[in-house]
C-alpha cells in the first residue's frame, strides 16, 4: 500500500453526496467565481471533472484536517457556531451562488483557509476576496473574516471589507458565464 494512492483516493473519490453537488447550470459555488474570473473554469469545461494531483491533494487534506480539528474544538467547548451552514445568494431568476462558509457564529462569519504561501502583509489574498463578497452578501448583518490557519495550530482572523463595486463585478461576471454556459448547453446537461 502506498500512502499517496489512499490520500489521492479519498480526495478524488464519488462522494455519496455527489449528486447534490452535481453541476447545473445557474447554480455556483461562491468558492468558483474567482476561478471563473481567472478562466480556469470555463463554459467549455464547466461539465468536466477534473482530477486533482497529489500537491493539491495533500493541500487539500491539511485544510480539512485544520477545520475538522477546530470543529471538534467549537464542539468541546460548547461554542454558539454552525459549521458548513449552506445559502443561496440569489442573482436573478435563473442564478444563483451558493455560500457554504466554515463556521457562522450569530455575529459574525469564518471563511477558513491554510494558505501554504503568504505575504507578510496581513491583507486578504486577492484569491479569496470574491468568495468573501458573496459571504457577505449571504450574511450581511454579520462581519465576515478570513481565518488563515497557520502551524503550529493557530488561526489568524482578518476582517473582510465588503465592496460594493466588487460584488456588481462579481453579478456581471456570472451573468455573462451564465449567458456562454446556455448558448453551448441550450437544453440542460444532465
Amino acid at each position: 500500500m502506498k500512502i499517496d494512492d489512499v490520500l489521492h483516493g479519498f480526495v478524488n473519490a464519488k462522494r455519496p453526496d455527489a449528486e447534490s453537488h452535481k453541476r447545473k447550470i445557474g447554480r455556483l459555488w461562491s468558492s468558483e467565481i474567482q476561478g471563473i474570473k481567472a478562466g480556469y473554469v470555463t463554459p467549455q469545461n464547466f461539465f468536466e471533472e477534473k482530477e486533482k494531483n497529489m500537491n493539491s491533494c495533500r493541500m487539500i487534506l491539511t485544510g480539512i484536517a485544520m477545520e475538522d480539528m477546530l470543529t471538534k474544538i467549537f464542539t468541546a467547548q460548547k461554542v454558539d457556531v454552525v459549521p458548513q451552514e449552506k445559502k443561496e445568494v440569489r442573482i436573478n431568476d435563473e442564478i444563483v451562488i451558493v455560500v457554504k462558509p466554515d463556521f457562522v457564529f450569530p455575529n459574525m462569519v469564518i471563511e477558513t483557509k491554510f494558505p501554504f504561501s503568504m505575504s507578510e502583509s496581513k491583507k486578504i489574498p486577492e484569491r479569496y476576496l470574491y468568495q468573501l463578497e458573496c459571504t457577505h452578501q449571504a450574511y450581511p448583518d454579520r462581519k465576515v473574516y478570513v481565518g488563515l490557519f497557520s502551524v503550529p495550530f493557530n488561526l489568524e482572523l482578518i476582517e473582510y471589507v465588503p465592496s460594493h463595486r466588487r460584488w456588481k463585478n462579481i453579478e456581471t461576471l456570472v451573468v455573462g458565464f451564465h449567458k456562454e454556459l446556455k448558448k453551448l448547453y441550450p437544453v440542460e446537461k444532465e
